[in-house]
């Protein structure tokens, strides 16, 4: 090690002959200790800054992912449904206490998702609650239900629409709802399939009309009618579920003429 004459920016003398002091380097250091104590915390400094690999500016994302900036109409529902992700896992991990208060342009981190998905603002139709129907008088009712619309099957928030989503076609709408919340038959028909559905439908439903319209019910969590049962317009026949493929409960809503599926936003009531 250098001697601290080498180290400290001062001159050092020797004690006289026959003194029996200490060298003139130990004595500034008792008189001045700052400077040992500056020359401490620089070797620590150097020690420091040797083995530090440096702060991490930007925190690591928790694996491949996007982020959904949430436009108007848009729900957490409707957005994990159309990325394929579960709903209570985007909820969490977005640290989402009331997904009923999502606000417009919050940015959601979708966790497995490759691009961003175009989500279509919804309009006025899309937030219609169904109501159910006052009884009528036998007569009226056939006359009524060769005229009028579909009903709607069941009361809640529509959270997805007909047509292409994530690639895909979406042959029918979601209608968002409690569990157990109950389905009604959109119309006057006989029950011709009531049973576990295929491709992730779950218990499901469909009812035929006339000869050419039939509507489809899935994902439900208990079929209340059997294969050949008669039914009316606005009778209970389901509840919600999210049996299947389902991120969350809901109904699978289908409208079928000819067996081709249909835009059920173009037969049901207003």
């Amino acid at each position: 090690m250098a001697p601290l004459s080498q180290v400290f920016p001062f001159k050092t003398k020797e004690p006289a002959p026959g003194t029996s002091g200490l060298p003139c380097t130990a004595r500034i250091l008792v008189k001045k200790p700052f400077w040992l104590i500056q020359w401490i915390l620089w070797l620590s400094a150097c020690v420091l800054l040797a083995n530090c690999s440096g702060p991490k500016l930007f925190p690591e994302l928790p694996g491949p992912g996007v982020y959904h900036t949430v436009q108007k109409g848009q729900t957490l529902y409707r957005i994990a449904q159309a990325y394929g992700i579960d709903f209570k896992t985007l909820q969490r991990i977005n640290g989402i206490d009331n997904p009923e208060r999502l606000q417009i342009g919050t940015r959601l981190w979708v966790p497995g998702a490759s691009r961003v998905v175009y989500i279509p603002p919804s309009d006025s139709k899309k937030i219609q609650v169904a109501r159910k129907p006052k009884r009528t008088t036998k007569k009226y009712r056939k006359k009524h239900a060769v005229k009028s619309r579909l009903m709607w099957p069941v009361k809640g928030t529509l959270t997805s629409g007909f047509g292409k989503r994530g690639g895909r076609n979406h042959e029918g709408i979601d209608i968002g709802a409690r569990k157990g919340t109950p389905i009604w038959a959109a119309d006057d028909g006989k029950v011709v399939f009531s049973g576990w559905g295929p491709t992730g439908y779950g218990k499901m439903i469909i009812v035929q009309h006339t000869r050419q319209l039939t509507t489809l019910y899935a994902h439900n969590s208990k079929n209340l009618v059997r294969k050949n049962t008669t039914v009316r317009r606005g009778q209970t026949i389901a509840r919600v579920g999210a049996t299947g493929r389902a991120t969350g409960p809901h109904l699978h809503f289908e409208v079928r003429n000819n067996a081709h599926p249909k835009d059920p936003l173009l037969f049901l009531s207003n």
